[in-house]
């Protein structure tokens, strides 16, 4: 959780990211990042869908048809974040909480592997738009979306010894 976060964070700055956001944003970045897996439980997809109503509250049955894991993530994260004892969004209107919500429920939504090719299209597309104009930045959503699809399944490329820390 904290190496997401961390590699979040060192790609968003390292890339220029980090400064193209606002305030809340790079809250939210962060917060997804450190919540992308709240509540992990040990199943997999596959398992989730198999279990059907037995499985978190028959999740399989609301509104959840895919990405059962990371929307469990994401409301058990906005859930820590709205109770009243703790008060993390207590300042925000309702149209800032209503963004940040989400903003942080697509972030963790990226994580979903079964996302990746959706992201390599949206990169593809982005390059074949800077060929044109070298000015054409990436959506700030977008950004923030693939530095934790990519800080969460870093691990691989990181030096041996850093990635048995984490």
């Amino acid at each position: 959780v904290f190496d997401v976060m961390q590699t979040t964070n060192a790609l968003a700055t390292s890339t220029g990211t980090m400064a193209r956001l606002d305030a809340w944003e790079r809250f939210a970045l962060l917060s997804a990042a450190f919540c992308h897996d709240m509540d992990k439980m040990g199943v997999s997809e596959e398992f989730l869908s198999k279990a059907g109503d037995s499985t978190h509250g028959g999740y399989k049955n609301l509104i959840f048809r895919d990405a059962l894991l990371q929307k469990h993530h994401a409301l058990r994260a906005l859930g820590v974040m709205v109770d009243r004892d703790i008060g993390i969004l207590e300042g925000l209107s309702a149209e800032q909480y209503y963004q940040f919500r989400s903003a942080v429920s697509s972030i963790i939504h990226a994580t979903e592997i079964s996302r990746n090719s959706e992201y390599v299209a949206h990169l593809q597309e982005l390059v074949a738009r800077r060929a044109e104009d070298p000015a054409v930045e990436m959506d700030k959503q977008l950004a923030m979306e693939l530095m934790v699809n990519c800080a969460d399944i870093s691990n691989v490329i990181k030096p041996a010894a850093v990635a048995r820390r984490w």
